[in-house]
């Protein structure tokens, strides 16, 4: 059985790597130049750049999925078991004693009650189990930073993963593997991509590029593009599935990594994540080195703006975004270093809002055609290893429709 993938970005690649696996004939197809989404590694003398996410988090069909390939993983370094959240400045406990005397007494009685309520946004959830210091100053820069989302708007239950979804949506948890945290290959993010490339290639596997995909009636096919993607691509086939996806709303998000020398480093950890009430406009900032090794020689950080309450962004300049890091670094640090490379990546439709809206459209979302299936960061689980599962379930489950 012949099977079309729509889209190779990280989405489309692992689905065909696993359809692949399942004994499936193969064709990729990518309306643009290149392979691999907003995935991409730049190599340049002061060290590597990622466009995109920088590492996964590890789990047992990835780690299985790369040793297949013959791509390396590499852990974190010990020094990124340190994770800061400013408030006044960078702490690793963000909390006073009142945050946390309210947040024992918050959690002790809604301990028969912790599962987020239908329709129940971040803050609400926060503010009712661990109280308002703990949602603010933790919960909620923790949580910005990784779905770019408002709290004010964040669905509990997409985010907890404890939304009902349809059938057509489910997938399979990752199994915890041995080596826990965030893995990624030595030379980058790219690296991965280029592997399951490579293997695709070596399994006869067609792509396509430069070319807009059309789903032919009763075609065997699988989605792998963004919400908006899948509209455009479902509109003929599944006019009521397209208009639904037409209404999940996108967020841009723009990076900057910046490379200093070494001696610009002060602090040493994963990163520090930025609470709105602090006054920064950055959502927060990797420390690059400090993650994995082999990031240097030069000091290299990552700040990232966007997401939902910050929209504007990607009307800035270049100029006035390097200006603004420079002025928001130095209030970090107390104190100003001059970049030797600065590298922007600015996208307009970056990441799908995890909103209680987006809660209400995939509770109800119809199902495609019995020959189509989907998969995507909006479908309820956002994340590269949680991209895996699904491709995984989808290559399983899927041919048995056919």
């Amino acid at each position: 059985m012949q099977v079309k993938v729509i889209g190779a970005g990280f989405s489309g690649l692992v689905t065909a790597y696993y359809l692949v696996k399942a004994g499936c004939k193969v064709q990729v197809v990518e309306k643009s130049a290149r392979v691999g989404g907003l995935i991409r590694t730049l190599q340049t003398p002061n060290g590597p750049v990622e466009t995109a996410a920088n590492g996964i988090r590890n789990s047992v069909r990835l780690e299985a999925m790369c040793a297949d390939i013959g791509v390396p993983l590499q852990s974190t370094r010990r020094a990124a078991r340190a994770r800061f959240i400013f408030r006044g400045r960078p702490r690793r406990f963000p909390l006073g004693i009142p945050d946390v005397l309210e947040m024992g007494l918050r959690f002790a009685a809604s301990a028969t009650s912790l599962r987020p309520r239908p329709l129940e946004t971040i803050s609400d959830w926060g503010r009712r189990v661990v109280g308002e210091g703990a949602t603010d100053f933790f919960l909620a820069p923790v949580l910005g930073g990784i779905y770019a989302g408002d709290p004010d708007r964040l669905s509990a239950s997409l985010v907890f993963g404890q939304a009902v979804l349809p059938d057509h949506l489910q997938t399979t948890r990752p199994a915890r593997p041995k080596l826990h945290g965030t893995v990624a290959p030595p030379n980058g993010m790219q690296q991965l991509v280029d592997g399951l490339c490579d293997y695709l290639d070596r399994a006869g596997v067609e792509s396509v590029l430069n070319h807009e995909a059309k789903i032919a009636a009763g075609e065997p096919a699988v989605v792998c593009t963004s919400a908006r993607g899948a509209a455009e691509c479902l509109a003929d086939v599944a006019p009521q599935l397209s208009e639904s996806l037409r209404q999940v709303e996108m967020m841009p998000v723009v990076t900057a990594t910046c490379q200093y020398d070494p001696a610009a480093a002060k602090l040493k950890g994963f990163g520090c994540l930025f609470p709105r009430s602090e006054g920064f406009r950055a959502r927060g900032v990797l420390f690059n080195e400090c993650i994995f090794a082999g990031r240097g020689p030069a000091h290299s950080e990552t700040w990232i703006f966007g997401g939902a309450l910050d929209r504007s962004i990607v009307e800035l300049s270049d100029q006035e975004l390097m200006q603004l890091i420079a002025t928001e670094r130095e209030r970090l640090y107390g104190e100003h270093h001059e970049a030797i490379g600065i590298h922007l990546t600015s996208r307009p439709q970056a990441l799908p809002h995890y909103s209680i809206d987006l809660e209400r459209i995939l509770t109800k979302l119809p199902a495609p055609p019995a020959n189509v299936a989907l998969a995507g960061n909006y479908l309820g689980r956002i994340g590269l290893a949680k991209l895996i599962e699904r491709a995984a379930f989808v290559a399983k489950e899927f041919p048995k429709t056919l």
